[in-house]
C-alpha cells in the first residue's frame, strides 16, 4: 500500500480562515475518500489545518513522524504560500499539491503560488489542478503517488549480489557508492558457494513436498536422464530454499545471482529460483515476489525492483534475442528470471503452471537442471532499463504488446526457454539503436508516466522510445 499523509492549508488571517475551514476540510475528505477507493493507498491527515507559521512547522513534523511515502498538500483556497514552503522544507519524501476546480474560490492561484514559492527556494513539489473525482485527475495523482512510493521505499533497501560479474558483462556490475548516493540502496556481497553449502542441509521433506507439487502441477516435465532428472530437479529445489534462507537471514530486499559459469557449469542452473522468486507464489502458497536477476545483473535487478514497487506486480527479465521481420515481433527470451505468472496472467497459480513446462538445460551449460519454458500471454507491457555512463544514470523505456504465438515459433530461437513475442509501435531499428543493453525488463500494463515521474524525483535522465 502507498502511505500518504495529507496536509491542508488556509489563509493566515484567523477571521478569513474561520470562513474557509469547512470547505478546506471537505476537500481533504474528498481526496482521502478517492484515494482509499483505489485500494492502492492508505491515508492519514494532519490534526490541524495550517493557518499560521507555527502550524506549518508542527503539522508537517507530525505528518513526517508517521513515515509517509508521499505528502499531499491540499490547497483549495489562496493559502499563504510561505506555509507550504515551510511544510515542504521539513519533508524528506516527495510532495504533491492539489487544488480542485472551483471558480468561486481562488484555489488555482493558491496552488500556483504555493508550488512556486517552494520551487523558488529549491524545493521539489509537484502540482495537479483538477477535481479528485475526475478520472483524468485521479490518474495523474496515482501516477505520481506510485512513483513517489517507489522512490521512498527504495531508499534504505538492501540488494544481495551472489558472485561477481557474469560472462564479462560489465553493464551488469554494481557500483555500491553510486547506488547509495542516487537511490539510497546498500549492497551486500555474498559468495555463490553459500547457496551450495546451505542447499546440502535443506530438510528432505521440504524438498519432496516441492518436487511432488511440481510433478503434479506443471504443464510438463521433460526428463531426459541426463540434464534433467529427479535428482537434478531436487537440487534446484534445494538451491531455491537455500537462497530463500539467505535472503531471510540477511534481510535482503532483492537479489542478483551470477550462475554463469560456476553454478551452471559445475552444479545446477538457478532457473527454477529465478522463476519462482519473481512469482507471486510457490509450492508453499501465495507470497510477495522477490526480484531475482540472472547473471548478477545488478542494474537489471534495480530496474526490476523499481518496476515492482511502482506496479506491485511481477517483473520480467530477458534478452533482446531476435527481430522477426515477417511477424513484426521481437523475440525476448532468457534461460531464467521469467515469472510463470506471465504465461496466463492468472491469480490462480495452477492455471499459469499448466501452460509452463520444465525442460532440460541446453548442452551449452555443463551442469544440470531445468529451464522453465512458456510463451507469455498476449497483453500490454511496459519495457525499460537503467543504464549508466560513468556516474550518470538513464532510464530508457517503451511500450509494447505480447503477442500469442504457437509453440513451434520457439524453434526459431531456443525451444526450451521462456519467451515473450513483442510488438512495438516504434521502428525496430530505432529501438535497437536507442536501447543500450542486451537485457530488457518488463511489467504488465502501462507505467510510462510513473517511470518518468520516478526519474524526475531521483534526478535521472530518461528516454521514452515512441
Amino acid at each position: 500500500m502507498i502511505r500518504v499523509g495529507i496536509l491542508s492549508f488556509s489563509d493566515g488571517r484567523e477571521r478569513v480562515h474561520g470562513s474557509l475551514k469547512g470547505y478546506i476540510e471537505e476537500c481533504a475528505d474528498r481526496i482521502e475518500k478517492c484515494l482509499k477507493d483505489t485500494k492502492e493507498v492508505e491515508t492519514f491527515k494532519a490534526l490541524h489545518i495550517v493557518c499560521n507559521n507555527e502550524l506549518a512547522r508542527t503539522q508537517s513534523i507530525e505528518v513526517a513522524s508517521k513515515n509517509p511515502d508521499v505528502v499531499i498538500l491540499n490547497v483549495p483556497v489562496f493559502a499563504f504560500p510561505n506555509f507550504s514552503a515551510i511544510a515542504v522544507s521539513l519533508q524528506k519524501v516527495p510532495c504533491l499539491a492539489i487544488a480542485p476546480v472551483n471558480g468561486k474560490m481562488p484555489g488555482l492561484g493558491g496552488l500556483q503560488a504555493a508550488v512556486n514559492m517552494a520551487r523558488q527556494v529549491g524545493l521539489r513539489c509537484e502540482k495537479v489542478w483538477g477535481n479528485i473525482e475526475d478520472p483524468k485527475t485521479i490518474t495523474k495523482v496515482l501516477s505520481f503517488l506510485r512513483a513517489a512510493h517507489a522512490a521512498t521505499r527504495l531508499s534504505g533497501q538492501i540488494y544481495g549480489v551472489f558472485g561477481g560479474r557474469s560472462i564479462g558483462m560489465g553493464s551488469g556490475s554494481v557500483n555500491p557508492d553510486i547506488w547509495m548516493k542516487v537511490f539510497g540502496v546498500d549492497t551486500e556481497h555474498i559468495d555463490q558457494l553459500e547457496i551450495i553449502r546451505r542447499a546440502e542441509n535443506i530438510q528432505p521433506e521440504k524438498v519432496e513436498h516441492a518436487f511432488h507439487w511440481l510433478q503434479k502441477n506443471m504443464g510438463g516435465i521433460q526428463y531426459d536422464k541426463d540434464k534433467l532428472t529427479n535428482e537434478s530437479l531436487k537440487w534446484q529445489i534445494r538451491c531455491y530454499y537455500a537462497t530463500k534462507e539467505i535472503i531471510e537471514d540477511r534481510k535482503l530486499n532483492f537479489v542478483g545471482v551470477k550462475c554463469h559459469y560456476e553454478l551452471s557449469e559445475y552444479h545446477v542452473t538457478q532457473c527454477l529460483s529465478a522463476s519462482f522468486f519473481n512469482d507471486p507464489y510457490d509450492w508453499e502458497g501465495p507470497k510477495e515476489p522477490v526480484v531475482y536477476s540472472c547473471e548478477a545483473d545488478s542494474d537489471g535487478a534495480l530496474t526490476m525492483q523499481i518496476m515492482k514497487l511502482i506496479s506491485n506486480k511481477p517483473v520480467l527479465f530477458f534478452d533482446f534475442r531476435h527481430y522477426d521481420e515477417k511477424d513484426k515481433v521481437f523475440a525476448f527470451c532468457n534461460c531464467g528470471a521469467m515469472a510463470t505468472w506471465y504465461s496466463e496472467r492468472s491469480e490462480n497459480a495452477l492455471v499459469n503452471l499448466k501452460s509452463t513446462a520444465l525442460c532440460p538445460i541446453i548442452p551449452k551449460y555443463g551442469g544440470r537442471g531445468c529451464h522453465v519454458r512458456y510463451i507469455a500471454k498476449e497483453g500490454e507491457m511496459t519495457f525499460g532499463r537503467l543504464t549508466r555512463c560513468l556516474d550518470k544514470y538513464k532510464f530508457t523505456m517503451f511500450r509494447g504488446n505480447f503477442k500469442n504465438m504457437s509453440i513451434e515459433k520457439l524453434d526459431e530461437t531456443c525451444n526450451v526457454w521462456p519467451h515473450g513475442f513483442v510488438e512495438v509501435s516504434v521502428d525496430s531499428e530505432v529501438l535497437i539503436d536507442r536501447y543500450e543493453n542486451n537485457h530488457i525488463h518488463g511489467v504488465a500494463g502501462n507505467y510510462i508516466d510513473e517511470l518518468k515521474k520516478f526519474c524526475e524525483i531521483k534526478g535521472i535522465a530518461y528516454d521514452i522510445v515512441e
